[in-house]
């Protein structure tokens, strides 16, 4: 592998792992706390709000191979090739999708089972579960599902992210 695939690959991951984090727990938690007072100003920052994120993942995943370039991260090396044995791109994927999914499952499990928690006690004692409560609980299971869904599908992600490695070949 050279150096220009190693680093679109490291730049590739990050973006995916930076997407993750950003839809599933900033992003959120930004829009709620717009949301509580909405005005067109609250409007205009949300809409900013996703362009950035979105355009950052675009960036990261889908224009890799630019952003290396531009930057020149793969000069002034001695050797062009890394040697990692029998590890490929597509396994440096595979293991960095199971850690992102890994961490985004393991750190999803307390807020999950607080959350759920409270919502039984609330209903028992005749509470309402707030929607701000409601909102964090959907948000924390859909963590744990994705985050599931990324370990369980480590060679669809690893073939969505290498597709252009495959095409060149």
């Amino acid at each position: 592998m050279t150096k220009k695939d190693f680093f679109i690959l490291i730049i590739k991951l990050f973006g995916l792992m930076s997407i993750v984090t950003s839809l599933f727990s900033a992003l959120p938690s930004s829009i709620i706390f717009l949301l509580k007072d909405i005005d067109f100003l609250s409007i205009i920052l949300i809409v900013f709000i996703i362009g950035i994120v979105l355009g950052l993942f675009i960036l990261l995943v889908f224009k890799a191979d630019k952003l290396v370039q531009l930057l020149r991260l793969d000069k002034g090396f001695d050797d062009d090739k890394i040697e990692f044995g029998n590890i490929n791109s597509k396994n440096i994927i595979k293991i960095g999708t199971f850690f992102i999914g890994g961490t985004l499952f393991i750190e999803s499990i307390p807020a999950f089972i607080s959350l759920t928690i409270f919502a039984f006690k609330d209903n028992l004692a005749g509470l309402d579960f707030g929607t701000t409560d409601k909102i964090n609980w959907a948000l924390s299971a859909l963590n744990l599902i994705i985050g599931y869904m990324l370990i369980t599908n480590l060679n669809f992600v690893a073939k969505l992210l290498n597709k252009d490695k495959q095409d060149k070949n």
